[in-house]
């Protein structure tokens, strides 16, 4: 087959939404979007469906799929919230993989669930995270994988054991990671990332007789596109990629994260698009790896570190200790940070996994095979209740299936928690730290109701060495700071389902993440409701009798009845979500989603009437609403917020609308009255 010059592009980002309700929440980092993923998505994952490139000799433009002449993967919990919140890129996705390119396994490459470290983590968890990504991957391409991408190419001689289990026949490193190579039956030399010949696939001999085939990337040419200025000139790339090949009929690798091609290199997509063009059309030759790689039979062995990643010189100690290896960091800032949170997730793990897997076992034929098979689930192939018929040891009651699905749910947010991002940028209090320590609360939150067992005071405790670089942020803080804003408990979700309902009508959503909701209407009074909740993932329901009422000119006061008792919410523990759906409806028009407007209007009952913390509330909500705030909102926003500033001095006001404020470039009005909060 003749040769290949192509690209690896690594697509990934950590599951951002909040795990108690299922949604994500706004991240004012990614002003003016939403969240991080939409402002991804909008600069590079929607860019890299379709470019538009010049004919030449003035023919107008053509589009080019850059998807389908690369080789990628998607990590599941990306893939999960294109699913969701950006259609149009996962159909596009999808069409181009099972239409455009030659077929998934040219093209796709799987990756395991969640972006963790496998070389740090248990067998049982490695084999997990790898059988979920599995699932994920054939459910969304119709065809099981060939090759599995390895988070942060982090690789031991058991990860690699692993996948061939799988049924996975290649992986993709890079030089560095490589130590020794001979020919078959030939003797061994060392090699290095300057030594290695990349142009070549290579076996690795593990134990009882099983192998798995490596593709190393190209480091230089990596490298220079990653983080130099190579992808802006797409012609100067496809020439430095075929000079590397030297007429041999072998493969050059770039790889690199897919976010460098137009996220992290603005118009990276038009190079990168370019240089494919010029690739198949000057010089005739295939870009994608699958297929070649199908038609090699290596000739080569290699022998690799015995712990390595592509982003750490020390193995994998980037996510365990303070090797030096950092991104972000600022002069006097330390990293001893990384080993106490491991630690302390470690202990979690192995004294929930203990735990949860001893009530599993009164329940189900077999623990492993059936969190195995929980991959299924996640994937969506297997409803919840078939899954647990399917593996449970005799008829369950509606109260046991739920049991074993909490019991799963335990052990996926368990390794949620080990996302690799936590450990991998300078600071404990940035959001990507905080995001697996959500996980780790949900997951002690499910243990403590379904097992009895309370561990958040002695985990917290564990993190007392996990202090920011930034004064004044200790572990307890930090968990604070993480966990607090985003809690919600069944009472409080039947609260936003009951208010919602009160101000937006038969436009009320039913669902709202993982939560679903049966509303019957009690007596004649209009505010009074019984609302039956269900998680949808652990099937659990659950009744509430609630009561709503209007306070002032945007609150609501709601009253929620339950087994346990009575609580009482008020307008801002409802949630964003359900504040702005809310307030669109009372300013705007009932069921009406016209942010923009309803920030408008709020500014003009500003003028007429002093602000109160419901308007504080109602301007973070209906700010956070948008997938992209534009000029004209922001400017209303402005408006809002120095209006609503002259009014109000609580201190939990002012930090509410600090990070607003900081994102619209008003923060030094409230920054020196606001306490320290997680970054994000």
């Amino acid at each position: 087959m003749p040769p290949v010059a192509g690209f690896f592009l690594h697509f990934y980002q950590p599951p951002r939404e909040d795990p108690w309700l299922g949604i994500v929440t706004n991240e004012w980092s990614a002003w003016p979007y939403h969240d991080w993923n939409e402002r991804i998505a909008a600069e590079c994952y929607r860019a890299l469906i379709a470019v538009a490139l010049p004919r030449g000799d003035h023919q107008g433009n053509e589009l080019v799929e850059p998807l389908a002449s690369s080789s990628f993967d998607v990590g599941p919990t990306l893939h999960n919230w294109l699913e969701r919140c950006s259609p149009d890129v996962d159909r596009a996705l999808r069409y181009q993989v099972g239409r455009v390119a030659p077929g998934p396994g040219a093209v796709a490459l799987a990756a395991p669930m969640v972006h963790a470290i496998l070389p740090l983590a248990s067998a049982d968890d490695r084999r997990r995270l790898v059988a979920w990504g599995i699932a994920d991957y054939s459910q969304r391409f119709a065809s099981p994988p060939s090759g599995m991408w390895l988070p942060e190419t982090a690789v031991d001689i058991e990860t690699l054991g692993t996948l061939v289990d799988q049924g996975i026949g290649f992986t993709i490193l890079m030089p560095t990671q490589a130590v020794r190579v001979r020919e078959h039956g030939g003797a061994w030399r060392g090699v290095d990332a300057n030594t290695l010949d990349t142009t070549r696939p290579y076996l690795v001999r593990l134990d009882h007789g099983r192998t798995i085939t490596v593709v190393f990337g190209n480091a230089s040419l990596s490298q220079r596109v990653a983080f130099g200025d190579l992808i802006d000139n797409g012609t100067e790339l496809a020439d430095a990629m075929l000079e590397e090949l030297k007429d041999r009929d072998g493969v050059v690798l770039l790889v690199a994260d897919g976010e460098t091609y137009g996220h992290h290199h603005r118009f990276g997509d038009l190079g990168l698009a370019w240089a494919l063009r010029r690739l198949q059309r000057h010089y005739g030759i295939s870009t994608t790896l699958g297929e070649w790689l199908s038609t090699q039979e290596p000739t080569h062995e290699v022998e690799l570190a015995s712990v390595s990643a592509w982003s750490c010189a020390h193995g994998v100690e980037r996510w365990r200790s303070d090797c030096g290896c950092v991104t972000g960091e600022l002069p006097g800032w330390k990293q001893d940070w990384r080993g106490p949170l491991r630690q302390a997730l470690d202990w979690l793990r192995e004294t929930l996994g203990d735990s949860v897997d001893a009530e599993l076992a009164r329940h189900v034929r077999s623990v492993d095979e059936a969190l195995v098979d929980y991959g299924q689930v996640l994937a969506g192939t297997v409803r919840p209740d078939e899954f647990v018929i399917e593996h449970a040891q005799r008829a369950l009651d509606g109260d046991e299936m739920s049991l074993v699905l909490e019991l799963c749910e335990v052990h996926r947010n368990l390794l949620y928690s080990f996302t690799s991002c936590a450990w991998f940028f300078a600071d404990p209090a940035q959001i990507e730290t905080s995001i697996v320590l959500r996980y780790a609360a949900v997951a002690m939150e499910i243990a403590h109701r379904a097992l009895g067992l309370d561990l958040e005071p002695e985990f917290v405790d564990r993190l007392a060495g996990v202090r920011s670089n930034r004064p004044g942020i200790g572990g307890a803080e930090l968990w604070r700071l993480a966990c607090e804003p985003y809690r919600f408990d069944e009472a409080l979700v039947a609260a936003g389902f009951a208010a919602e309902r009160f101000a937006c009508g038969q436009a009320a959503r039913t669902a709202r993440g993982f939560w679903r909701a049966e509303v019957a209407l009690v007596g004649d009074d209009a505010g009074s409701e019984r609302i039956a909740l269900t998680n949808t993932l652990t099937l659990r329901r659950s009744e509430f009798d609630t009561r709503v009422a209007r306070t002032g000119a945007l609150g609501v006061e709601v009253h929620v009845g339950h087994a346990a008792g009575a609580e009482r919410f008020d307008l801002g523990q409802l949630g964003s979500d359900v504040v702005a759906r809310m307030a669109a409806s009372w300013l705007v028009g009932t069921g009406s989603d016209n942010y923009e407007g309803a920030l408008d209007l709020l500014v003009a009952y500003l003028l007429e009437r002093a602000a109160n913390s419901d308007d504080v509330a109602v301007l973070v909500a209906l700010a956070s609403a948008p997938r992209y705030v534009t000029p004209v909102g922001e400017a209303s926003i402005r408006r809002a917020l120095l209006a609503i500033i002259e009014c109000v001095d609580a201190q939990s006001d002012l930090d509410s609308l600090a990070p607003l404020a900081r994102a619209v470039g008003l923060g030094d009005i409230v920054d020196h009255q606001s306490s320290p909060a997680v970054s994000g």
